[in-house]
C-alpha cells in the first residue's frame, strides 16, 4: 500500500531571513524513536519453541509449534504447525508482495515445505488491511482452494468447527469483518488513503521515515480480500490441522476483533495454560491508537480494557500479538496487560469526570497527562533476548497512539463536536474571520514577523498557529507557507509519535509546494483496491453509489430516475436484484431479492450481469488516472456481457453520470 515516492527534496534557492536561522529543509528524529525500530529491524520469523527468553515457557507434550514473522510488513503473520503438519495461518498481512516475503522467510527457517503449503485454515483477527490483503498469496500457495463463503443468513454461529473434516482452506472472522472491510473499501476508503499517506508518510523520501510505530512500513503491492466461509458471534471452538483452540470475540482496535487461545489441556499438555494470540487487542509496543489520526469510526476505550480484561483471564503462557515480538511467561504477561488496561481506563474515566466538571475538547489533553509510573513499572518484565530486543516500557510509550488525542475522540464519541459554546452554531467563515483578525493585529507584515520571532523563541507551536491564520487568509502567501513549514518541521524533530511526525513532515513539504499539492494523482488501491471491493456483496457495490450521487446537479434538475441492477448467479452466491432510485437529492438503494421480474416491476430499465462483468467495472472504477469506468461499461454492454432492459445503453450511461468519477487527484489536507 506504500505510495509512489513523489517527493524530490529541493533547497530553497534564497534565504528568505537573512541574518537568522536558516529554514530546516532535513529532519533531526527523536533517539528514542529511532531506537524504537530494533524489534522489526531485520525482519525476522520468532521461534517460540527455541527463542533464547521464550522456549523456556513452553510446556512439555504440546503437539503443536506456533511461529511470528515480524517485520515484513506493518502487522505480523502468524502460523501454527499441527500434529497434522498441516498449518493454521493467523492474518494474512497487507499485500501479495508481503506475504511472499513472509513465506520466504517460513522456508528459511525450516518451518515451511517447498512447493504447495497445507494451509487448512486462515483467520482474520480483524479488517484491517495489513491483516487481510494478502489472503490470496496464501491461498495461492496452498493444497486446497478455499471454502465457499459464508451466506449472510448462516453468518455468526458459535457453534462448533471441525475444518479438518472438510477438504477446502477454511477462511475465519468474527461476524462484523465484512461490515468493517466494506467501511473502508466502499465508503470512505479514499479519504482514508489519503490521510494515511500523511500519518504512515507514503509521501516522504525513505530517509524520512523512521518507523510507523507498530511496525516498519507500509509496504507496496496488490491487495485483495476473500470473504469468509464462517463467521461467528461471540466465541468459537475450532479444530484445524489437528490443534484445538478458542476464537473469542474481543472489541477493542476495531469492532470485530477477535483474539485466539490454543489451550494445553487439548493439544498434548496439562492445567489449564495455553498460548494466546492477542490480535491488537493489545496493540504492539506502543500506547493503543484509541483513536486514529487517518480517521477511523468511534472506538470505545471502555469496551477495549473490558476486553483485555477477558484475555487476562486465560493464564496464557505466551502471547503472540499482531504487532510486535512474542512475550513469554504468564507473571510477564499478566503484570503488562494489567498496565496496558489501567493505562486505557485511566484515559477514558478521567476524560469522563473532565467533561462532567465541563471542561471542553481543546482543554482535556492539559488535564490528563499520562501516569509516568504505569510505564516505569512496565521495565521489570522480562522479553525475549536477542537482536531484536523490546523496550517493555515501550508498550505505554506514545509510539502509535496517545493520549492526547485520544481524550479528544472521548469527547466526541460521548458528546458530540458542540463544545457548549453558542459561537461555534454559525462561525465567520474560516478565511472572513483570518482575514479580519490579522486586520486587527497590524496587518500582514507584524503577523509574518511575530511568527518569525516566536520561532526565533522555539515557541513553533505558536508561530505555526499564527502562519496558520495568514494562511487560511491567503493560500497563496509564500511566506507564510513557509513560515508555517519551518514550524512543523520543529515540531516533529523530537516528535516520538511517528504518526504525528509524518503529518508534520507531510504537512510542511505540502506548504513548500512539494506533493501533494493539488495536481498530485491520487493513489488508486490500498484500502480501496480493487480486489476488495470486488469480494464484498453486491449490495455494497451498488449502495456505494448513492454516497457519490452529485446532488446540487440532481436538485437543480429535478431529476427523477431509476436503474435496476440483476446480478446472475456466482459459484457460491444466488441471484440478487437491487434498484437505485434517484429522487432529487438522494439515491435510494431499494433491494428486490432474487426474483428478475420484481427488479422489473420497480425500475424497466434495469441492467443485468454476472459476477465476472461486475468485477471488470469495479477495476475500471478506481481513484486515480486508471479510472475507466465508462468506457467499460459501453463495452461490456457492446459485447452482450451486460444486457440493458427497458432502454437503451446510452439511458444506462447518462444514469452513471448522475454520480462523481472517483478523485483524479490527491486531496491537500494541509496548504490549503
Amino acid at each position: 500500500m506504500r505510495l509512489p515516492r513523489l517527493i524530490t527534496i529541493c533547497l530553497l534557492a534564497t534565504s528568505l531571513f537573512a541574518q537568522q536561522e536558516q529554514p530546516r529543509l532535513v529532519p533531526d528524529a527523536s533517539p528514542l524513536l529511532k531506537n524504537h525500530k530494533n524489534w522489526f529491524v531485520p525482519a525476522q520469523v520468532w521461534d517460540i519453541q527455541t527463542a533464547p527468553g521464550l522456549s523456556n515457557y513452553r510446556p512439555k507434550g504440546l503437539t503443536y509449534t506456533a511461529y511470528s514473522a515480524v517485520g515484513y510488513a506493518l502487522a505480523n503473520t502468524i502460523a501454527i504447525v499441527g500434529p497434522t503438519k498441516e498449518i493454521i495461518i493467523i492474518d494474512t498481512l497487507e499485500n501479495t508482495q508481503s506475504v511472499q516475503d513472509a513465506i520466504a522467510g517460513f522456508r528459511a527457517a525450516k518451518i515451511f515445505p517447498d512447493g504447495k503449503l497445507p494451509i487448512r485454515a486462515i483467520i482474520y483477527t480483524h479488517n484491517h488491511i495489513d491483516h487481510i490483503g494478502g489472503v490470496k498469496q496464501y491461498l495461492a500457495e496452498a493444497t486446497m482452494k478455499p471454502c465457499v463463503q459464508e451466506q449472510s443468513s448462516d453468518a455468526g454461529s458459535d457453534d462448533p468447527l471441525n475444518a479438518d473434516a472438510l477438504d477446502c482452506v477454511s477462511v475465519l472472522g468474527q461476524e462484523n469483518i465484512v461490515s468493517g472491510v466494506n467501511n473502508t473499501a466502499t465508503i470512505v476508503g479514499t479519504i482514508i488513503n489519503a490521510r494515511s499517506a500523511y500519518m504512515y508518510g507514503g509521501l516522504l523520501p525513505e530517509s524520512w521515515r523512521i518507523t510507523n510505530g507498530i511496525g516498519l512500513d507500509v509496504t507496496a503491492g496488490t491487495s485483495d480480500f476473500v470473504m469468509p466461509s464462517r463467521t461467528f458471534a461471540n466465541s468459537m471452538k475450532l479444530q484445524a490441522a489437528g490443534v484445538n483452540m478458542e476464537l473469542i470475540y474481543v472489541p477493542s482496535e476495531t469492532n470485530d476483533e477477535l483474539a485466539v487461545f490454543v489451550p494445553d489441556s487439548e493439544n498434548g499438555g496439562s492445567g489449564k495454560g495455553g498460548l494466546l494470540q492477542s490480535a491488537e487487542v493489545l496493540q504492539g509496543p506502543a500506547f493503543p491508537n484509541l483513536y486514529s489520526l487517518r480517521g477511523t469510526s468511534y472506538r470505545s476505550p471502555a469496551t477495549w480494557y473490558e476486553s483485555v480484561d477477558k484475555l487476562r483471564k486465560y493464564d496464557s503462557w505466551c502471547m503472540l500479538p499482531s504487532h510486535g515480538t512474542p512475550l513469554c511467561g504468564a507473571d510477564n504477561i499478566q503484570k503488562l496487560m494489567l498496565h496496558f488496561r489501567d493505562a486505557i481506563q485511566y484515559t477514558h474515566d478521567q476524560a469522563v469526570r473532565r467533561m462532567v466538571q465541563g471542561y471542553t475538547m481543546e482543554q482535556l489533553p492539559e488535564l490528563i497527562p499520562m501516569p509516568q509510573y504505569l510505564i516505569d513499572d512496565l521495565a521489570s518484565i522480562q522479553t525475549a533476548k536477542g537482536n531484536n530486543v523490546t523496550d517493555p516500557r515501550d508498550y505505554l510509550r506514545f509510539f502509535y497512539g496517545s493520549v492526547p488525542q485520544a481524550v479528544r475522540e472521548l469527547y466526541f464519541g460521548y458528546l458530540g463536536w458542540f463544545q457548549a459554546d453558542p459561537v461555534a452554531l454559525a462561525p465567520t467563515p474560516a478565511r472572513e474571520y483570518s482575514t479580519k483578525i490579522v486586520a486587527l493585529m497590524g496587518g500582514r507584515d507584524k503577523v509574518l514577523a511575530e511568527a518569525r520571532a516566536a520561532y526565533d523563541r522555539k515557541e513553533y507551536q505558536f508561530a505555526a498557529e499564527l502562519a496558520s491564520m495568514l494562511v487560511t487568509r491567503d493560500p497563496q502567501d509564500k511566506l507564510a507557507r513557509e513560515r508555517k513549514a519551518e514550524a512543523f518541521m520543529r515540531l516533529a524533530e523530537p516528535e516520538i509519535n511517528p504518526n504525528w511526525r509524518n503529518w508534520y513532515l507531510t504537512g510542511a513539504n505540502s506548504l513548500r509546494g512539494i506533493p501533494p499539492t493539488e495536481n498530485t494523482p491520487a493513489f488508486a488501491g490500498g484500502l480501496t483496491a480493487p480486489g476488495i471491493v470486488a469480494a464484498m456483496p453486491y449490495e455494497d457495490w451498488v449502495s456505494q453509489w448513492s454516497l457519490r450521487l452529485k446532488a446540487e446537479e440532481t436538485i437543480a434538475k429535478n431529476v427523477h430516475r431509476s436503474l435496476g441492477f440483476y446480478f446472475g448467479p456466482a459459484s457460491n452466491q444466488t441471484n440478487e436484484g437491487f434498484v437505485l432510485r434517484v429522487r432529487r437529492s438522494v439515491a435510494e438503494l431499494i433491494s428486490t431479492g432474487s426474483d428478475r421480474a420484481a427488479v422489473a416491476a420497480v425500475s424497466p430499465l434495469y441492467i443485468e450481469m454476472d459476477k465476472a462483468a461486475e468485477t471488470d467495472l469495479v477495476y475500471s472504477d478506481v481513484a486515480g488516472k486508471d479510472y475507466n469506468f465508462p468506457k467499460k461499461l459501453a463495452e461490456l454492454i457492446a459485447a452482450g456481457r451486460i444486457k440493458v432492459n427497458g432502454g437503451t445503453a446510452g439511458d444506462v450511461e447518462s444514469f452513471f453520470q448522475l454520480f462523481d468519477r472517483l478523485p483524479a487527484t490527491q486531496p491537500v489536507l494541509v496548504a490549503r
